[in-house]
């Protein structure tokens, strides 16, 4: 069985929120609260998204992807 941080379904339920939400924007410890998970694996679920593109990162928070983005 896969640990939290390689866990598809933990990257698919952290992915699902985020689309749920698109304004939302946390930092690594509130994305850990919210997700329950430790910080060490959050940070790795988190990091994954991103490099997957479905987050984006100012360096302090996660951001879904269109969130502080406008669209005509």
């Amino acid at each position: 069985m896969p640990d939290a941080a390689t866990d598809p379904h933990v990257h698919a339920r952290v992915r699902a929120e985020y689309e749920e939400m698109p304004g939302m924007s946390l930092t690594l410890p509130q994305a850990a609260r919210l997700f329950n998970l430790d910080l060490t694996d959050c940070a790795r679920v988190l990091d994954a998204l991103v490099t997957d593109g479905a987050l984006w990162t100012n360096g302090r928070e996660f951001l879904g992807r269109s969130a502080g983005r406008r669209f005509a």
